[in-house]
């Protein structure tokens, strides 16, 4: 029987457009735990889950997702590393990740049934804090029209609109470092967890990336 830790704040605290998350908060998972403020991951079965995060979608006014972590590893080193996933949901409509030397979001168009990939040159390095930060908002009077962003330590570095595609939100809470779990879970330490129902500009990432361990 699967074993899961939970450590909850108070429910009134919780709310699907809290922006950052105390880890306290977090539903833990298979070995997932939760110390001095940070979720540390062994890359194995462990994840946690943010609860209050069930009505986050792919919807205006856009969403962003953004954390600090500091992985274990830095990149592809073998077939036991594949990947380290950051947020997912069950059954992994979406996953945003470090895939090899990329970060990454994989997210199932409903329109054909594919993921739709968005890659990006530059990954957190190991034994480090680096943040990480992903912004998805609908293009204005122009449905089935995206634009993805990803930011490294507080520096914009992918911005591209996507077309004809309608990005599946799924069900259930927010995952933290689960994905499809075994070689693609998330392994090492992360916080300063912030996920809300806003595309954030810029310079809003720049300053949650101050605020995280990154920043200092």
């Amino acid at each position: 029987m699967k074993k899961t830790s939970v450590l909850l704040l108070a429910f009134a605290s919780l709310c699907c457009f809290a922006g950052v998350f105390d880890a306290k908060s977090f539903v833990l998972h298979d070995g997932a735990v939760v110390e001095n403020g940070i979720l540390k991951l062994d890359g194995k079965k462990a994840y946690a889950a943010i609860p209050g995060t069930e009505k986050i979608a792919f919807a205006a006014p856009g969403v962003t997702f953004a954390c600090a972590v500091k992985p274990v590893f830095d990149a592809r080193k073998g077939s036991g590393e594949m990947m380290d996933s950051y947020f997912s949901r069950n059954r992994a409509p979406f996953t945003i990740c470090r895939w090899g030397g990329l970060i990454s979001t994989r997210i199932l168009n409903k329109k054909t049934g594919k993921y739709q990939i968005d890659r990006a040159y530059g990954i957190p390095k190991a034994g480090i804090w680096s943040h990480i930060a992903f912004v998805i908002t609908p293009v204005k009077d122009k449905a089935e029209n995206w634009n993805v962003a990803m930011y490294l330590n507080g520096k914009k570095i992918y911005d591209r609109a996507v077309a004809d595609f309608t990005p599946d939100s799924g069900k259930g809470a927010i995952e933290l470092g689960k994905g499809w779990g075994g070689p693609w879970a998330f392994t090492g330490e992360m916080t300063s967890v912030f996920v809300e129902q806003k595309a954030l500009s810029a310079e809003e990432i720049s300053q949650l990336m101050k605020k995280s361990p990154a920043g200092k």
